[in-house]
């Protein structure tokens, strides 16, 4: 048995395959070398390819196809007669719920906008479309328990258009985006029509903003009794796109820092509302909002839940993972009990130990393989090396976790302006995630539980120990790592604990500014030998450059 999950929207579209035990999931940004995915041609699919191939299945056996209805048709037309077409929160809903392992949990939902609600995909008529979503997730299945829906404009001469981003009203993600656009926090690259706004770099940026601009916002945003909010877009556009006129660092940042505020309001006032209803102590969060970690701490912190699992695809490639969930559950029968839980997120397709062999061949660079990897990579960080890590399945989602990694030092604090300078090309304000072994976690960050995907951010506790992974405001989005999940990098960071008495090393991901994170072993051996980095990991191999 096979079933095939697709995702995506306007961008961001991936696919996952699952036999019931085994998962497989990737994005097509990674195959395709495209940032979001943008130009890829949805037909061929070639993360569909990827993952069936991984499974030993052809698309002939698959049994179950299951997109949701933001899905463009292309990506599953050669599966037209046999897929199953489900709405777009209810897909996160399980992406989130099925990865978790809980046995009962509520689950919010929240994006920039979803399935409609009201209208079509084409014509002139009034649209709208869900926004926010809180279900109860359980052995029996995933419930809807409320939804908030908003007015939703967009050109949609045609279905094809509908994809495109449009404008929508009671939309926290709509209104971030929105911050995000009229500050310039935007990938507009060669083959993109309409900009992909960056909203991870905004809060990035929020930290370094004052609150001049805060209560401005909120007056445009109304919380609702029941955990419902009121927002005009066109007013919120009308408010950033004023404030953004001809602005400099501090405005820019002024207005990250009024979004991230309003957002986090709304979205405490959300999670306690659903925690009031439902009297769960677990809370699953998925859609593209969930990947705003500072939101997330906020939410831990300030709400009844006590416990917080956020799937590490949030966004629209994860989609995939919950249709293949709902495939699983809904029509082949699995118990929700039963569903394969994610113990980690190496979802990718794995590449055999000889390619990546040859690809280091290949390329003529220094390499050997040495009898303690993990202990001479450590020995090379502690006299302050940038070492690039490949190895095994890539991680599934935006986060690096340990195999398609670039590790440093987290000291001192000049690595932070190194590292955004010198190697990864970007922006000065942006930070860098620490990652440190789970079960010592808890003496350099107020957290209280496990953050394996770097979803939830947190106060640094020993600032002075780790000064390069704290952030201005002296937070970190941090990864707990456990032994099982990656034994290697596990080791590795007790090796650099031996050496130098810290136990965190930065880790941030394998590629360049306006680039895919790497995915096969000859593209780490190409981004190496084109990066400020010293040494490259590949799988067993140690490679330095010339």
């Amino acid at each position: 048995m096979t079933v095939l999950g697709l995702g995506g929207s306007g961008h961001d579209w991936a696919s996952c395959a699952t036999d019931g035990s085994r998962l497989v999931a990737v994005d097509e940004e990674r195959l395709m070398r495209s940032k979001y995915g943008l130009g890829t041609d949805l037909l061929a699919g070639v993360s569909r390819q990827a993952c069936l191939g991984q499974l030993g299945s052809t698309a002939a056996e698959v049994e179950h196809v299951v997109a949701c209805e933001l899905v463009p048709r292309p990506f599953y037309h050669s599966f037209r007669r046999r897929v199953t077409v489900i709405n777009h929160h209810l897909a996160h809903a399980y992406s989130a719920f099925g990865a978790s392992g809980m046995s009962q949990a509520a689950v919010l939902v929240c994006d920039n906008s979803g399935s409609l609600t009201l209208g079509a995909k084409s014509g002139s008529a009034a649209r709208e479309a869900e926004t926010i979503s809180s279900f109860v997730a359980d052995a029996r299945g995933i419930r809807l328990l409320d939804r908030v829906s908003g007015a939703h404009v967009v050109d949609a001469g045609s279905e094809s258009a509908y994809y495109q981003p449009g404008e929508t009203d009671n939309s926290l993600g709509h209104l971030y985006r929105t911050a995000s656009l009229a500050i310039g926090l935007a990938y507009t690259g060669p083959k993109t029509r309409f900009p992909v706004s960056e909203d991870g770099k905004t809060m990035g940026l929020a930290p370094y903003g004052d609150e001049r601009f805060v209560d401005d916002l909120a007056e445009l945003v109304t919380l609702l009794p029941g955990g419902g909010v009121s927002i005009s877009a066109s007013k919120v556009a009308h408010l950033l796109g004023r404030l953004a006129q001809d602005a400099g660092f501090d405005v820019k940042a002024a207005i990250a820092r009024a979004a991230q505020e309003v957002l986090e309001r709304a979205l405490v006032h959300c999670a306690r509302a659903l925690h009031a209803r439902t009297g769960l102590t677990d809370l699953c969060i998925a859609g593209g909002v969930g990947l705003n970690s500072v939101a997330n701490g906020r939410i831990l912190k300030e709400t009844p839940f006590e416990r917080l699992f956020v799937v590490p695809a949030a966004g629209d490639d994860g989609i995939s993972l919950g249709c293949a969930y709902y495939g699983l559950h809904e029509l082949e029968g699995v118990p929700m009990a039963e569903l394969p839980a994610l113990e980690n997120a190496y979802l990718g397709p794995e590449y055999p130990r000889s390619r990546a062999r040859a690809a280091v061949a290949a390329s003529g660079l220094p390499a050997r393989t040495p009898e303690d990897l993990p202990g001479e990579v450590a020995a090379l960080l502690a006299e302050g090396r940038i070492v690039g890590w490949w190895d095994g399945r890539s991680e599934f989602g935006p986060r690096a976790l340990g195999h398609r990694s670039i590790f440093a030092a987290p000291f001192p604090a000049s690595v932070r302006d190194h590292l955004n300078e010198n190697v990864k090309f970007r922006e000065g304000f942006r930070p860098y995630a620490p990652v440190i072994r789970a079960e010592r976690s808890d003496e350099f960050f107020d957290l209280g539980q496990p953050s394996p995907y770097m979803l939830i951010v947190t106060r640094v506790t020993r600032p002075d120990v780790i000064p390069a992974a704290a952030h201005v405001d002296g937070t970190a989005r941090h990864q707990t790592l456990e032994e099982r999940q990656n034994p290697a990098v596990h080791r590795l960071l007790g090796e650099f604990e031996r050496l130098t008495g810290c136990p965190v090393l930065l880790n941030t991901s394998f590629n360049v500014a306006g680039q895919p994170i790497v995915e096969t072993p000859e593209e780490a051996v190409d981004a190496f030998a084109a990066m400020n980095l010293d040494h490259l990991v590949v799988g067993d191999q140690l490679v330095s450059k010339v």
